[in-house]
């Protein structure tokens, strides 16, 4: 089957979305004991410098609700503006005390939608992040290996755990961007 030209913005909601996916497949497959767990305590210890708790857990809470306070920014950040650190502690701390796979998916989902509101006028325009000049549509594949950074994280942490992570790349569909 051939697969079918697709713009840059539907190819990054494409593969986003199955990078999400297989973050969470990472996630149902760490068993309940290892979500706070942390293998090794010391200073080499750090997978960014405005993390706190450096657990399996811990990173995909960071990861969801950065996703949310990043689309958030995008969607209403006028050119040439600047997308601030997307720290929403309420946020961060309901989602680490409830469900957090479920209110990670959730989260996701509602990004997802958001996005769709996007013009392709929109991901022209200028965005700035810590000190970096980008376009609206740069900064959404900046999102994406936000989210592939971390996932090698967690695959490190259940490497260590002798958790057996997923082979990467066996996304469930088969159709890819």
């Amino acid at each position: 089957m051939a697969i079918m030209p697709m713009t840059e913005f539907d190819r990054f909601m494409r593969m986003f979305d199955r990078m999400f996916d297989f973050v969470e497949t990472y996630i149902h497959k760490t068993p309940d004991d290892k979500y706070e767990w942390i293998p090794l305590d010391g200073p080499g210890v750090s997978f960014g410098d405005r993390l706190e708790n450096i657990t399996i857990k811990g990173l995909y809470v960071h990861l969801t609700t950065s996703e949310d306070g990043f689309v958030r920014s995008l969607l209403s950040v006028e050119d040439g503006g600047e997308i601030p650190l997307p720290i929403n502690e309420e946020l961060t701390n309901s989602v680490y005390d409830g469900d957090f796979v479920a209110m990670g998916r959730e989260i996701h989902e509602n990004c997802m939608e958001m996005l769709k509101e996007l013009t392709p006028e929109d991901l022209t325009k200028t965005v700035w992040f810590q000190g970096g000049e980008y376009s609206a549509m740069g900064f959404l594949w900046a999102l994406y290996g936000h989210y592939a950074y971390h996932l090698g994280n967690i695959d490190t942490y259940m490497r260590q755990g002798d958790m057996k992570p997923t082979a990467f790349f066996n996304f469930t569909d088969p159709e890819m961007a």
